[in-house]
């Protein structure tokens, strides 16, 4: 991994964007900044990102919330930048898959120092642009960056847990996944109350993608896990 490594800067305060770049820009790295989430994943689903430094606080969508949907992608490296006394934070940043944190106020430096032995650390990995972020079966369609789906144009308005299950189901439309992948999927999103939850999520989407024709069907395949077919 060269200094030429491609480091994208995620965080809403435009001095604090300054600061990041030109500390890592004078250490050799190329740079890639965003605001929020949207434009982050616009970012890492166009570059060959080699590590993300992710700010927890940012509009809209959440850093913590960011890390969890990147990690569904990709294994690019993440240091979150966190406040001061944030324990919770940094907890919740390590569960959903961040590789280090650095508290405010920090030195430049020493985040430097931090991307580096992480990108040393990673050295094998070839840094690639992550997946795409859209899925779509037939009139069913869904955007990552949004969290948001529609069927024949109608917004589905999904709620987090939701919305991962349909991404999960789309991936392998016609085919049965299993109830414990889907269980494991979903173990951090915020509204996920264990693996009893499921059956009501899967209720709660079929109702949604419910139409007068008939819609999309979320089959059941007992004691093995659920299958998304188009209605007929």
């Amino acid at each position: 991994m060269t200094n030429r490594s491609t480091i994208l800067i995620v965080d809403d305060e435009p001095r604090m964007l300054e600061v990041l770049e030109v500390a890592l820009q004078a250490a050799g790295y190329r740079t890639v900044t965003a605001a929020d989430a949207g434009a982050a994943w616009r970012s890492l689903t166009t570059e060959p990102v080699a590590l993300m430094v992710l700010d927890i606080m940012l509009p809209g969508t959440s850093g913590i919330e960011l890390c969890r949907r990147v990690r569904e992608h990709s294994d690019v490296p993440i240091v979150l930048l966190t406040a001061l006394g944030g324990d919770s934070d940094r907890v919740q940043g390590l569960e959903a898959g961040a590789d280090d944190y650095v508290t405010k106020p920090f030195s430049p430096r020493e985040l430097v120092l931090r991307v580096a032995a992480i990108l040393r650390r990673v050295s094998h990995r070839d840094p690639q642009a992550m997946a795409s972020t859209r899925r779509s079966l037939g009139e069913l369609r869904l955007d990552a960056t949004q969290v948001a789906g529609s069927y024949q144009d109608r917004d589905l308005h999904l709620t987090a847990t939701e919305f991962r299950l349909l991404w999960l189901l789309m991936e392998r439309p016609g085919e049965t996944v299993g109830v414990e992948l889907l269980a494991d999927s979903l173990g951090s999103a915020p509204e996920w109350g264990g693996r009893g939850s499921l059956r009501t999520a899967i209720y709660r989407l079929r109702g949604k993608l419910t139409t007068p024709t008939g819609g999309m069907q979320i089959v059941t395949d007992h004691g093995r896990g659920y299958r998304l077919i188009e209605g007929r």
